[in-house]
């Protein structure tokens, strides 16, 4: 039967993993705008499918939303890569500024 399946598990099983995968990739590119937008958008669609997840009415009868769990701990996983991506960012600007710093320093002679 084709709707047996509820859509929630469509999109918590194989969406959002390769969505992570995507987002693990992005930290890797060099360009910093795009990977801010590669990860940003890939947070983003995660946290929608979440969103829409959460907000499916379930009734007492249907048990336990796996789907909605699964999501909620790709969502988590999404949002430690984005934590991941700013550390990154934030450790690459303080080495260029201790390296300017350094390398525009006076030396005087003895």
């Amino acid at each position: 039967m084709l709707g047996a399946e509820p859509w929630s598990d469509n999109l918590a099983l194989p969406i959002a993993p390769i969505l992570l995968l995507v987002q693990f990739g992005a930290l890797f590119l060099w360009r910093w705008w795009l990977r801010w937008a590669i990860s940003g958008a890939c947070f983003a669609a995660i946290t929608a499918m979440l969103g829409y997840v959460a907000s499916l009415p379930v009734g007492p009868d249907e048990g336990v939303n796996i789907g909605a769990g699964l999501l909620a701990l790709w969502w988590l996983c999404s949002l430690v890569l984005l934590l991941c991506l700013a550390a990154r960012d934030l450790i690459v600007i303080a080495a260029r500024i201790v390296r300017w710093r350094f390398a525009n320093r006076d030396v005087k002679p003895s």
